[in-house]
């Protein structure tokens, strides 16, 4: 059926709307402009109006997906959780909120097409390359656990080297391990396992980078590169 348009929606927004619907339950090859353009209410004239094929149209679902996470991940930033208390309870909180950033059903829904389209994936690079420059705010992230992080090293008496990569290595340990078992399993997350799933990966992480009297912390391998994906790169 139809969408209904809603007042003061752009023709281009109420398209976008109906390609992200089908896009994400039929994938790209299962979606046709025809029926983006029955499910928007508009001519397919109208659709080739504003996207001049089917893989400009994905790409801009792809963006328009990573600027949702964009929106979740930028709050981080207000959150009087991150502000007050000890490091570690204000790491525990930001990567608690950016694992429910990406977990979120719309979320996920956006990462299954990406592994089925794989075989587009210098698409799907360059557009993620384009959502870098655009919206900070998604590899902000890095950033926001990096300082949090060195924050925990100055309050433990210790100096973290290579915090970005540390903090991209806690990122995938918790958030994208989450994301990973929603992926393949039908598994339901709730929020107070996802929360203390978040907990405990973060408080063990933290105590193997402080060291003790009796041994120091456990380093990085000389040369080791990380991050090695497009997503936190």
């Amino acid at each position: 059926m139809p969408r209904k348009k809603r007042s003061g929606r752009s023709k281009r927004d109420i398209v976008l709307d109906a390609a992200v619907e089908l896009l994400l339950v039929n994938g790209y090859d299962g979606t046709s402009m025809d029926a983006v353009a029955a499910l928007a209410g508009v001519s397919k004239t109208t659709v080739y109006a504003h996207f001049a094929d089917k893989l400009e149209l994905f790409k801009a679902v792809l963006h328009y997906g990573a600027r949702e996470l964009g929106q979740h991940l930028s709050e981080l930033k207000e959150r009087d959780a991150l502000s007050e208390g000890s490091a570690e309870d204000r790491l525990v909180s930001a990567l608690i909120a950016a694992s429910q950033a990406g977990s979120g059903s719309q979320a996920i829904a956006y990462f299954r097409v990406m592994i089925a389209e794989a075989n587009r994936r210098r698409e799907i690079l360059d557009a993620f390359g384009t959502f870098a420059a655009e919206m900070p705010e998604v590899s902000d992230i890095v950033s926001i656990i990096a300082e949090l992080l060195v924050d925990y090293g100055s309050e433990c008496g210790f100096t973290l080297d290579r915090p970005d990569a540390h903090a991209a290595m806690l990122l995938r340990m918790t958030a994208s391990g989450i994301e990973f078992d929603q992926l393949i399993s039908d598994f339901q997350l709730s929020d107070e396992l996802l929360e203390s799933h978040v907990e405990y990966i973060t408080r063990v992480f933290l105590r193997g980078l402080r060291p003790t009297a009796s041994e120091p912390a456990v380093a990085l391998p000389p040369g080791y590169d990380y991050p090695w994906g497009p997503a936190l790169a």
